[in-house]
């Protein structure tokens, strides 16, 4: 099934690809900690850059990008507050302005906007009218407008702000005033802007002039900093999102923009989540980002993570007589519930994938116990009520395990 034209390109490597990988379906995967897998010494360089970074005051750089079970950013926060205690706290990291078009976002955060409404475009069904932004999405507004734009960061204090925004829209102003340097870095149609405060603040408000002479006002999010070093932990999530959606050429060079030295791969439920589900497309989808990652961020190490258990729900409704002499009729509606079995195949596709690229991965599936043992995620409330997703402390669980498979690879605990 092609959802683009720039896969066609990668179709015969991805089939040449596809054949050698069938070479490892038979045996087991071999795993140098239980469910993780890496090729000896593949994060040996990642360590080492995070113990300079706690000496000397540089920055590593984590992205985790996936699906629903990262916009809400329960997931991905243990591994932040781990990596930040042991090396350093350089910022929260990526902002993504979701609540500008009116979706869900992390709590550790919060944006608002005043001013004209935000038109947004998302990755999930992009129109191709503004360029896609690193969050997944891209929001706009007319350039004539008077807006504002409040960050606040009340766990992460900030002393610098990076500002996504496209090199014809108008850069932004800040208060409490910021020392502004524009377009310092740049990626495609995107400029980053840098925002330097001389004091850290957990609050900033954002304007846009009335009057201007930029063509745009588009946006994409920005990056929060401490201005101390250490590890940034970036979420990146998108409800919806699947590994085509984000395995795009011109989606992979926006990531660049965040110079990513671990790049954690967490999707898969939505790719699987159909009765229709085909493991061919899925496997196409995987091998063309892994490809472009390879290609676009040669330096970058990637950690392939297994979608969680999930069920598939089917609602039946049937008709019941009450009352004493039987004559009324009570619509009562049914939910059933079916284990998703594809989730199972991908998560074992997954791990053959990253030994045959020569990557990491995480069977986040198996360690939750799989099909037998998400019941018990059921029974302790962990699991939300449509049995797809999961509560807050059902995704903090989730990142701890992988939290703590990374630790013990990099020989943090």
């Amino acid at each position: 099934m092609m959802r683009s034209s720039k896969r066609a390109a990668l179709l015969l490597t991805v089939g040449v690809l596809g054949i050698a990988g069938s070479l490892f379906a038979a045996g087991p995967v071999p795993k140098s900690e239980p469910n993780f897998y890496a090729p000896t010494g593949y994060f040996a360089s990642l360590a080492q850059e995070l113990r300079v970074a706690a000496k000397n005051g540089s920055t590593v750089s984590i992205v985790q990008l996936g699906d629903s079970h990262i916009q809400a950013g329960h997931t991905t926060a243990p591994l932040r507050a781990s990596l930040q205690a042991s090396f350093g706290d350089a910022g929260r990291g990526w902002i993504g302005w979701y609540a500008l078009y009116g979706s869900n976002s992390p709590r550790d955060y919060r944006v608002t906007s005043s001013g004209f409404g935000w038109q947004r475009e998302l990755i999930l069904k992009p129109e191709g009218t503004r360029p896609m932004g690193l969050g997944g999405y891209v929001l706009s507004t007319r350039p004539s407008s008077r807006f504002t734009i409040g960050v606040t960061s009340s766990d992460h204090p900030f002393r610098q702000m990076h500002l996504v925004r496209t090199a014809s829209s108008l850069p932004l102003t800040a208060f409490p005033l910021a020392e502004l340097r524009t377009g310092r870095f740049s990626t495609g149609a995107y400029v980053v802007d840098t925002l330097s405060w001389r004091s850290p603040y957990t609050s900033a408000t954002l304007t846009g002039a009335e009057e201007n002479d930029a063509d745009e006002a588009v946006y994409a999010g920005c990056v929060l900093l401490s201005g101390k070093g250490g590890v940034l932990v970036h979420d990146i999530g998108i409800n919806g999102a699947a590994y085509w959606h984000y395995a795009l050429a011109d989606y992979v060079e926006q990531l660049s923009l965040l110079e990513p030295q671990l790049l954690i791969l967490s999707m898969g439920t939505n790719d699987c989540y159909s009765t229709r589900f085909q493991m061919a497309d899925f496997t196409e989808s995987l091998e063309q980002m892994l490809m472009l990652v390879k290609e676009i961020l040669p330096k970058t190490k990637i950690l392939l993570t297994t979608p969680p258990p999930s069920f598939f729900r089917q609602a039946s409704t049937h008709y019941v007589v009450t009352g004493r002499r039987r004559k009324h009729r009570k619509k009562v509606t049914t939910m059933t519930y079916r284990f998703n079995e594809n989730a199972a195949r991908v998560s074992e596709e997954i791990m053959r994938r990253a030994e045959l690229h020569g990557v990491a991965a995480f069977d986040l599936f198996s360690a939750m116990g799989g099909q037998s043992g998400i019941n018990s995620w059921i029974a302790d409330g962990l699991m939300a009520g449509d049995r797809v997703h999961y509560s807050r402390d059902g995704y903090e669980r989730q990142g701890r395990l992988i939290t703590s498979a990374l630790e013990r690879v990099l020989s943090i605990r």
